[in-house]
């Protein structure tokens, strides 16, 4: 779990920061889409259904302080996010 954890810290925060209106860490959302999807869930609607299950979890483990994004953070995250440099960054790790 700790070299997952370093892979959500390594991405650069793409998102835009003039407004200072970020509610939730880039690294905490990777987690949950790479949980959620390592545990079956794809949609994006699934994914935060599976986040809401499993928030007390990961807030022992320090994250989802501010619950669990919306729909529409995880979209934007995911348009982002260059899948193949994720994945080339993934196999480096594991």
């Amino acid at each position: 779990m700790d070299r997952l954890v370093d892979f959500a810290s390594s991405v650069p925060d793409f998102r835009r920061t003039d407004k200072g209106n970020h509610r939730h860490r880039l690294r905490d959302i990777i987690m949950l889409m790479v949980l959620g999807r390592a545990s079956g869930f794809v949609s994006r609607a699934d994914i935060i259904a599976f986040g809401k299950h499993n928030i007390k979890k990961f807030r022992k483990m320090g994250m989802l302080k501010n619950g669990v994004p919306s729909e529409a953070t995880l979209c934007r995250v995911d348009s982002g996010i260059n899948d193949c440099a994720m994945a080339d960054r993934m196999q480096e790790l594991f």
